[in-house]
């Protein structure tokens, strides 16, 4: 199965937008929870101006009602009332001044559409001598009559209804009726109705308002509404108030129920009457500006969250900027750049990681330099393994020689190679040090050429033309020795002509050369093709093939050098065939004694 690969999501990018949308959540739930406290707020003093609004009412129709209880009980004590119901077939000669009474009280209050008076016996007074009963209406089934008797000479408030007992008359009222006990025996002798104008009640309910929607109603015991703004409607069944619930609710504020969601009740008893006056408020006019509100938190917490994305950018590219210089600091590591340092300084876990990142990096560049130092050291030891094979072999060579000479009575000769050679390995030595200055190697490399001419007399020549300006430089000793050797026996010794070695010297831009040339029989160009790729190998083990000897010398020169003083330096070599070879030995200009 096949992995896809997964997605490079910068930290930056991911804390940005985990910061970004923490704040989305906290800015929308904030604005949620401001806008629900300031309704709330809103509804809490929306309550309690209704609560005094209702409170005023209820005080308002109390003070009403029992202003008409005392009218009604001022008839009731008056000695004409009494008189008039106690006077039995006599009546009629003291209704008039019981009339009389009836007509004070019904021109003091405008607000009494009717006043009356039935005895037990079937008279009916009122003020007005025009009134007539209706014919159709029995008194005594009346409700606010039977209640009257029954209440036994205390006062009675009906709900409102149409008042039909009067002929041709049928305005909406409020009757307060009482039974008129005697004063002497104590027994009832009729019934006073007293109907309240049912406008004074629309008046005292009309006057507040209750936002634009909101309205006052009062209801009685029995669930009978008493009044309403929409009383027809309610009559008429298109509008329903939850009247059971304002009844039996024992709080005087609640909510309303499914169908009345959006209401809110506020519900103060009539204790006189046992009455109930009930505010009526929409939930969504307690902010009368609800939408600008709205857009003002909206606005404000657009804002609010454009700030607190410009504050998760700043924060999200602090937090992200010490790993972003440490990973591009893993980056170089990796390029192989151990000199780079995390300058990392938050003073948190990522700085800390970024302190064990340098300390770590520098232990590897440590541990790299130790393991080069070793390997060079390594190296040098079988560098110097490979030239100390050398010279046994040149050894051999001059000692037969100078045996040879000895048996044909050279004593001149045999001393001159004798003396040579003993300055050769003198200076071979130097005293154990690597580096010499150029001046002891020419020295060095004119005793080994001296042995040669002694050796090949004619058949060799030999000039040495190094500046004097250079003879002081530092170099890699014996180096010039092995191209020597190498002109004499590949170039010159394989040529039936005599041949010369001229070794040359001088300085450069760079540094220095110092210049083998040989006249010999020189290399074609595959064997200086091969020479050359088996110098930039660097394998100094692997000889370079025919026409140009085993290699091992020169290759160990060439490594010698560049292990010493660099890559940058080294052997450079050009010939050709039949026109000898030269070797140009590249080297810096080092004036400072001992090794680099």
């Amino acid at each position: 199965m096949k992995v896809r690969p997964k997605r490079f999501h910068s930290i930056q990018l991911t804390l940005a937008i985990a910061f970004t949308a923490l704040s989305i959540i906290l800015v929308v739930g904030a604005i949620f929870i401001a806008f629900g406290v300031t309704e709330e707020s809103s509804r809490l003093a929306s309550r309690q101006y209704t609560q005094q609004l209702v409170h005023q009412i209820t005080n308002n129709i109390e003070f009403y009602i029992d202003y008409m209880d005392s009218v009604s009980a001022i008839v009731q004590a008056d000695p004409s009332v009494q008189e008039y119901l106690r006077s039995g077939e006599t009546r009629r000669e003291t209704e008039e001044a019981a009339r009389a009474v009836l007509r004070v009280m019904a021109n003091t209050r405008s607000d009494i559409s009717l006043i009356g008076m039935f005895s037990y016996q079937g008279d009916f007074i009122t003020p007005d001598q025009d009134h007539r009963l209706n014919p159709f209406t029995e008194p005594a089934k009346q409700a606010w009559y039977t209640a009257a008797v029954h209440a036994h000479g205390d006062s009675v408030i009906s709900s409102s209804h149409v008042q039909n007992i009067i002929e041709d008359q049928y305005q909406w009222v409020i009757s307060l009726s009482r039974e008129i006990i005697d004063q002497e025996n104590g027994g009832g002798r009729g019934i006073l109705l007293v109907d309240l104008n049912y406008r004074i009640i629309e008046r005292i309910c009309g006057s507040v308002q209750l936002g634009q929607r909101g309205y006052i109603f009062i209801v009685d015991r029995n669930g009978d509404i008493v009044y309403h703004p929409q009383q027809q409607l309610l009559f008429g069944g298109l509008k329903t108030e939850n009247i059971r619930r304002v009844l039996d609710e024992q709080e005087n504020y609640f909510p309303g129920d499914d169908e009345d969601r959006g209401k809110f009740y506020t519900v103060e008893p009539m204790y006189a009457t046992g009455w109930k006056v009930v505010g009526v408020n929409y939930r969504s006019e307690f902010l009368e500006n609800r939408d600008a509100i709205r857009r003002s938190y909206a606005l404000w917490g657009l804002l609010f969250l454009m700030i607190a994305m410009g504050i998760s950018i700043i924060l999200t590219w602090r937090i992200s900027r010490p790993i972003k210089e440490l990973r591009q600091s893993m980056q170089d590591v990796e390029k192989g750049n151990f000199d780079v340092v995390a300058d990392i300084r938050s003073s948190n876990e990522i700085g800390e990681l970024g302190k064990n990142f340098n300390i770590m990096v520098g232990e590897i560049k440590k541990l790299l330099n130790r393991v080069t130092q070793e390997q060079e050291q390594k190296r040098k030891s079988e560098l110097n393994a490979l030239q100390m094979q050398i010279n046994p072999h040149f050894l051999y060579n001059t000692l037969d020689s100078v045996i040879w000479m000895a048996e044909g009575g050279k004593e001149q000769e045999v001393i001159a190679m004798s003396s040579a050679l003993a300055r050769l390995f003198r200076l071979s030595i130097s005293k154990g040090k690597e580096i010499i200055d150029v001046a002891s190697e020419i020295e060095h490399v004119k005793n080994y050429l001296t042995i040669q001419k002694i050796r090949y007399k004619d058949r060799l020549d030999y000039r040495i033309e190094v500046d004097n300006d250079i003879r002081h430089f530092k170099i890699v000793k014996i180096i010039l020795q092995p191209l020597v050797e190498n002109a004499i026996y590949h170039g010159i010794k394989n040529n039936s002509a005599a041949g010369t070695v001229l070794i040359t010297g001088r300085r450069t831009e760079k540094g220095m050369d110092l210049v083998v040339r040989d006249d010999g029989v020189g290399m074609d160009r595959d064997t200086l093709e091969r020479v050359r790729a088996h110098l930039a190998q660097g394998n100094a083990a692997d000889p370079p093939g025919p026409g140009r000897g085993s290699g091992v010398g020169v290759r160990n020169v060439d490594e010698r050098i560049k292990l010493y003083f660099g890559a940058e330096y080294g052997l450079e070599f050009e010939s050709r065939e039949d026109e000898g070879t030269t070797v140009f030995i590249h080297l810096p200009a080092i004036e400072k004694d001992g090794e680099p």
